[in-house]
């Protein structure tokens, strides 16, 4: 019998991906499936809002981030809360470079370590070369591939992915066609995984 694949898809950027990307690896490999990880810069969606709305996202927002710590503290993982705001196409060109060279897994773990347990500013190049150079990549090469672009076309392609597979936010996981979206929702895909769904 075939073995699974989950498709993974996650963002730097967002904590409830960071939170997932902290185990997903051997909750899938330990399920007998093969993680297919694919990372994505989220589009920006709509204008600014004013009034009511905004204070309710500013809610929705915040909420987030306390339900984040919790999980950070439930997963024991070190956590460093913050809400600025960073361009993670680099980050994500970067995965590409490290995926060609065998050091996916982690370069990707190395970002998300460096951006929400570190507190690190993952739109500088230096610090996504430390991450690569972690993963075992060389810093040399990762920065020339990062300043030659060689990557950065790829970047964008993952949208379409998103749009095959009815993905509206990160992390979901994919399998057999069925969504789960959220960090939350990795025992279903256990479930999913071990034929226990019903």
């Amino acid at each position: 019998m075939a073995r699974k694949r989950v498709k993974y898809f996650f963002a730097f950027v967002s904590p409830f991906a960071a939170l997932a990307d902290a185990r997903i690896d051997d909750v899938v490999t330990g399920a007998g499936a093969d993680l297919v990880p694919i990372p994505l810069v989220p589009p920006q969606i709509g204008g600014p809002l004013t009034g009511v709305a905004a204070q309710l996202r500013e809610f929705r927002l915040s909420y987030g981030r306390e339900d984040a710590v919790r999980w950070a503290r439930k997963l024991d993982l070190r956590w460093q809360p913050h809400t600025a705001v960073v361009d993670s196409t680099d980050a994500v060109a970067g995965w590409y470079a490290a995926a060609a060279a065998g050091k996916e897994r982690g370069y990707r773990n190395a970002v998300f370590r460096a951006r929400w347990s570190e507190g690190r500013d993952i739109a500088d190049r230096e610090v996504l070369a430390d991450c690569a150079a972690r993963a075992g990549v060389g810093r040399d090469a990762f920065l020339d591939a990062l300043a030659a672009r060689r990557h950065h076309d790829d970047v964008p392609k993952a949208l379409q992915q998103c749009l095959e597979e009815r993905i509206f936010g990160v992390p979901t996981f994919v399998v057999d066609g069925q969504r789960f979206w959220g960090n939350d929702r990795i025992d279903f895909l256990l479930d999913e995984l071990r034929g226990a769904a019903g």
